[in-house]
């Protein structure tokens, strides 16, 4: 078992209401730049950029706190394609001769595998300054790129339809809310982390997943709906078909702040980790100024922006956050060295035969 964390419960006094706008709300500070980062000249065509971003409120406070404040001091101009993890792979492997992207954005481990097919470049340790403010936990051990934001996979409930909140993994197969759990598709994931979260706590793990399929599999008559996109999520919960699920504090502090009454816990066995990180393309014509951008990304000042907007917990240890901030996302040591993490080379090896498993799963 892992112990449990107060720092990553909703209250209502922790999240702002609301639709999420953003205009520099949230007492975020505009970017400072670095020392050596004047150099540009106004006179000069602008340098560009093509980088992934994940859509959403997650793509649109990068565009307002990190991508407008980079453009003009850099002398840029960044072109944001929307991709998740595995279409931004997917489309690195088919551009591999000839890439088109110059920064890309994981959640789902498929670093690990992007780097062993030589798809990244490892990160040049003196453009990237300040990787010396990151916690260990953000830094990548093979020399790629660092993770810019943590999130923790937990559990989101309505607090108007279940009043008690949970505080197992196990409350999900509580009868009471039997065909209202959410269960995200094992393509998300966040639904690859809940299959493995189950695997040990039946006592499986990574390189041991059938207990964790069989957990589910009783699981699937209590279900709502298995969905496989956050907006997915976000429609059940809206509709009150799903009053629970296994999903994210980021989202769940977005979600929340459009006016969904949904609070997030961290179960006493545990919340599973996951590190955004960001990777320059091997192939790029604009190498260096990747390399800025991604050290753009770790600046403490843009990641505070960026944790007020999306909830999404900071990588650079000297960002300062809100008491009310801090309590609902992973921040700090402590919390970022208590989230389990994914062994993700197992992960990756086996990812294709656990989804046709999966498949066979929800199919009957």
């Amino acid at each position: 078992m892992f112990a449990k964390k107060s720092w990553m419960k909703f209250s209502a006094a922790a999240v702002l209401s609301g639709l999420l706008v953003i205009t520099g709300c949230g007492g975020a500070t505009a970017p400072t730049p670095d020392a050596k980062a004047g150099d540009n000249k106004a006179s000069e065509p602008p340098k560009k950029l093509i980088v992934t971003s994940f859509g959403g409120d997650y793509e649109t406070a990068q565009k307002e706190y990190l991508i407008k404040p980079f453009e003009k001091e850099f002398n840029a101009k960044v072109e944001v394609v929307t991709l998740y993890s595995a279409d931004a792979l997917v489309r690195m492997r088919a551009e591999k001769n000839a890439p088109t992207l110059d920064v890309v954005q994981f959640s789902g481990g498929q670093e690990v595998q992007a780097a062993k097919e030589g798809l990244i470049l490892p990160i040049d340790e003196k453009a990237m300054t300040n990787l010396k403010d990151l916690y260990k936990a953000a830094l990548n051990p093979g020399g790629y790129g660092p993770s810019i934001a943590f999130d923790a996979l937990g559990i989101i409930y309505n607090e108007k339809k279940i009043t008690k909140a949970p505080t197992s993994w196990n409350d999900l197969w509580n009868p009471e809310y039997k065909g209202h759990v959410g269960l995200v598709d094992l393509t998300n994931t966040f639904g690859l982390q809940f299959a493995v979260m189950n695997a040990k706590l039946a006592g499986g793990d990574e390189n041991r997943m059938g207990p964790g399929f069989e957990k589910i599999k009783t699981l699937l008559p209590h279900t709502a709906a298995i969905v496989a996109s956050t907006p997915d999520v976000g429609n059940l919960f809206a509709q009150e078909e799903a009053w629970i699920a296994a999903y994210d504090s980021g989202y769940a502090f977005n979600f929340r702040k459009k006016g969904q009454p949904i609070k997030f816990v961290v179960p006493k066995e545990g919340a599973m980790a996951t590190f955004i990180n960001a990777q320059v393309v091997k192939g790029t014509k604009n190498a260096e100024l990747a390399q800025q951008f991604v050290n753009y990304m770790l600046r403490p000042e843009v990641q505070q922006a960026f944790a007020e907007q999306t909830g999404f917990a900071p990588s650079n240890k000297n960002v300062k956050l809100s008491d009310e901030l801090a309590a609902v996302m992973p921040y700090g040591e402590a919390a970022v060295n208590s989230l389990v993490p994914l062994d993700w080379e197992v992960v990756n090896r086996n990812r294709n035969a656990w989804t046709t498993e999966w498949n066979k799963l929800i199919s009957k």
